[in-house]
């Protein structure tokens, strides 16, 4: 039997994500703040239900079915204009007490960010301390433990995406214009969408051990070599990068690898896809 997958979150990747999983014949459920997305998502053979969101969390309304075997979290922190950023914890508290009452739940995935790392230097692993430095990544960092620490019967496995590319989401446009940008020799750290939702779906389908995972591609050019390559392949102004001796820092991808058997559809971003 393929499990009952319940994603908090149907954006950019949750939409994505709940296709591939209805067709690999999973009963799906997904959350939306928009009244006219119900009708779409019920079309494609997704359950839905409309999620508000207000900076009053006593507000929020997220309604968990009771049958979720799997439940993916993939909001970001920033909600846009329905709550603010301080608003997120409550959320995520708020989630964190229904699973307490899904007696089917296996397992729970909530997609943070590798920029819970901050400014950490050299080869970035799951065991490098984090150091977030943005009320952001504070808010993703703090999200983590609470996942983390939450008494639970069900396998956690937080997903620190390295930055998100693919339809709609173009790199040669993220630097459009601008000149002098320092830090041309940083390396960049980006993920496809396609080899997110890969991966995503082994873990729901497959045994994997539970755990934190870094989830970007092999390859790391340098910013100053990656965005104007991207812009001259979309036709766009490319910027300009001043070059100088920042530290190496990369994030590495290994433990995904090693516990999934993975191979990345798009292990070098220099051979993306145009995300256009």
């Amino acid at each position: 039997m393929f499990p009952f997958v319940s994603i908090i979150g149907t954006g950019w990747l949750g939409l994505p994500l709940a296709r591939l999983l209805v067709q690999a014949d999973c009963q799906v459920f997904g959350t939306t703040t928009r009244e006219e997305k119900i009708e779409l998502l019920t079309a494609e053979g997704i359950l839905c239900n409309k999620m508000i969101f207000t900076d009053d969390a006593s507000k929020t309304d997220i309604q968990i079915p009771w049958q979720t075997e799997i439940l993916v979290i993939t909001l970001p922190p920033t909600l846009g204009k329905q709550a603010p950023l301080h608003v997120y914890i409550d959320i995520i508290e708020s989630i964190l007490h229904q699973t307490n009452h899904l007696v089917h739940l296996k397992k729970l995935l909530f997609t943070s960010s590798t920029s819970v790392y901050g400014r950490a230097k050299g080869v970035i692993t799951e065991e490098t301390a984090i150091q977030p430095h943005t009320p952001s990544e504070e808010t993703l960092a703090q999200a983590e433990r609470l996942i983390n620490e939450n008494t639970r019967n069900y396998a956690v496995y937080v997903l620190r995406l390295g930055g998100l590319v693919g339809p709609g989401r173009e790199p040669g446009y993220f630097f459009k214009d601008k000149k002098d940008i320092p830090g041309g020799e940083i390396s960049v750290n980006l993920v496809h969408q396609l080899d997110v939702l890969n991966i995503i779906k082994h873990i729901i389908l497959k045994d994997t051990p539970e755990g934190t995972f870094n989830i970007c591609a092999d390859e790391h050019p340098a910013r100053g070599d990656f965005y104007p390559q991207r812009a001259r392949q979309v036709g766009v102004k490319e910027a300009t990068f001043i070059w100088g001796n920042e530290p190496e820092r990369y994030v590495s991808n290994e433990k995904i690898k090693k516990k999934t058997g993975y191979t990345f559809v798009y292990p070098d971003p220099l051979l993306f896809p145009s995300g256009n």
